[in-house]
């Protein structure tokens, strides 16, 4: 009986010592985290911008969105926006990976003046062991009370590591 649980045992150890091919990168696995370095440093060097920026009647997740037939919305309306951030900046710390960036709403009048200023509406700060590559972001405004004619929608983007911005406007009507 004591044989038998000293090779259980001499058994036990030696499986625990082994390694099993889940716990290996393969050869694909490795391939696809250097082509995500290469993404990470072709996004790092890039424009920030906006990709994808679509005014919405609904929007479900990443690319799956029902543009607006028109930008054109009655009062109480709600209207919401898609877009994918552009080469947002991916820092690295030890072993992480970080992405930050903030997006400002600012809604104005056919004369310019500034009817709504939310200063970093939109925050995203993000860390992990995995690098993040496609990014996205909605908008929603509601329309209660506002008074029918031409306004712009205006979206800063501002990427935190980089300390770079990006502005997209579009223009839509209330009737």
């Amino acid at each position: 009986m004591k044989k038998l649980m000293f090779y259980g045992l001499a058994l036990l150890v030696a499986g625990g010592m082994a390694v099993s091919p889940a716990c290996s990168p393969s050869k694909e696995a490795n391939d696809i985290i250097a082509l995500k370095e290469k993404i990470i440093a072709l996004q790092n060097q890039g424009e920030l911008g906006f990709r994808n920026f679509t005014i919405c009647t609904n929007i479900t997740g990443f690319g799956s969105y029902v543009p607006a037939e028109s930008p054109v919305f009655k009062s109480g309306d709600q209207m919401h926006v898609y877009y994918e951030p552009d080469n947002v900046f991916t820092g690295r710390r030890e072993s992480l990976f970080e992405v930050w960036y903030t997006q400002d709403m600012v809604v104005l009048d056919a004369k310019g003046e500034i009817l709504l200023n939310k200063a970093d509406a939109l925050d995203f700060h993000y860390t992990s062991k995995l690098p993040v590559l496609d990014l996205y972001a909605t908008n929603s405004l509601n329309f209660t009370g506002l008074a029918p004619g031409k306004y712009q929608y205006k979206a800063v983007l501002k990427d935190k590591l980089r300390n770079k911005e990006a502005t997209k406007i579009v223009e839509f009507r209330i009737e």
